[in-house]
């Protein structure tokens, strides 16, 4: 099944494209009106005028070269599954970043997922589980650097009150990867307690995806898998802190990197839980309170945090618009559903794909009971 194959189904999937939107902006809008309350908006005009906007490019090169690295280690997490290049998963990669800046409730997750199943023919759950320990990752990620921060700034409880739930979230969501990763017959069985709850039409549906996402663990496994995802991790964070700098050069900020690396973490984890499209508001409000609380003033703060969403999400649009082309799928098509008939072609076709997957190098799939024929016509 080629890349538009399957399109039907990704619309499906944005069917409550409105509801969503309508979600996203009731989280975005109150988060953007505090952002902007009490800021003189004349002098935030003048902090964007004044700013060195010849710095604004390089910026978004350096993101672009922090994408590439999120590709090589999408790759080492993928190469259990299938040894795709990164040069075919950074449009894929791309796309889903597109998706998060334009989608709410971070569709783009979803769709890197569809996409990669159509293009490359992997697992949709399994590429999820590869996705689920991204997002761990980067939460850990995220967490060291509040932790570093704390070097070279002023701390309250509040900020040690983030790295401890951030640690005890992101912690135990690695940890429990780690044991899927390890134990997948006990996962299996756990699982099992709750997918035998389930409707019965759904549960051999669910045992195969539970397959598929174990899979997508698999990279946990090895030494050198662990130690290639860590590094990729480390020198993406670095380099978004960089972007994040380089950016307050231009607007005359001059603070530490300390400040930069508190930024980073509290805006990353700001929209790191599914809101709005990009996480428009949660992003501006975060990055402007971060800033007035090292000391800088309330309208530069905005300012810098406006133009720095900018910054981040124009790349994303642009660079996630061409991926469309390359990989032959249009904008209205992963934004509009199709006819219900076609959906149902396309998710017959995905379940006979996800049929003859291979399976586990474990006996989890022998441990888990398959459901009678003719099981749902009692």
């Amino acid at each position: 099944m080629n890349v538009v194959d399957g399109v039907d189904t990704i619309g499906r999937l944005m069917t409550k494209f409105w509801v969503r939107t309508a979600i996203g902006l009731l989280v975005a809008l109150p988060l953007l009106g505090l952002a902007f309350l009490r800021t003189d908006l004349g002098e935030t005009a003048d902090a964007l005028g004044e700013a060195e906007y010849s710095l604004i490019a390089p910026a978004m090169a350096l993101l672009a070269l922090a994408f590439w690295l999120q590709a090589v280690r999408w790759r080492f997490l993928m190469k259990p599954l299938s040894d795709v290049p990164a040069s075919r998963l950074f449009p894929v990669l791309l796309i889903g970043h597109l998706g998060n800046a334009l989608l709410p409730l971070r569709g783009g997750e979803i769709l890197r997922a569809l996409v990669l199943k159509r293009r490359e023919g992997v697992s949709r759950m399994a590429t999820l589980g590869t996705l689920a320990v991204e997002r761990a990752l980067d939460g850990l990620a995220l967490v060291g650097l509040l932790v570093i921060s704390m070097a070279f700034v002023q701390t309250n409880d509040g900020l040690w009150g983030l790295v401890i739930a951030g640690a005890v979230i992101f912690g135990g969501a690695t940890a429990a990867l780690f044991v899927v990763a390890f134990r997948p017959e006990r996962s299996a069985e756990i699982a099992e307690i709750f997918i035998s709850r389930a409707p019965r039409r759904w549960r051999n549906s669910l045992r195969t995806w539970l397959e598929s996402f174990v899979t997508g663990t698999h990279v946990l496994r090895t030494l050198g898998g662990v130690g290639a995802v860590l590094m990729t991790t480390a020198g993406f964070w670095a380099i978004v802190v960089l972007v994040y700098l380089i950016v307050g050069e231009a607007f005359h900020l001059h603070e530490g990197i300390g400040t930069y690396v508190l930024v980073t973490a509290a805006a990353n984890l700001s929209v790191s839980v599914p809101s709005s499209q990009g996480g428009v508001g949660p992003f501006e409000f975060f990055v402007r309170q971060t800033l007035v609380f090292a000391g800088v003033a309330t309208p530069v703060a905005t300012a810098y945090a406006v133009a720095l969403h900018a910054v981040l999400l124009i790349p994303m649009i642009s660079l996630g618009l061409v991926s469309l082309w390359i990989v032959g799928l249009s904008f209205a098509q992963i934004t509009h559903p199709a006819d219900a008939d076609a959906v149902e072609e396309g998710e017959r076709q995905a379940r006979s794909a996800a049929s003859v997957l291979r399976p586990l190098g474990t006996s989890a799939s022998r441990r888990m009971p398959e459901e009678p024929e003719g099981a749902n016509k009692s």
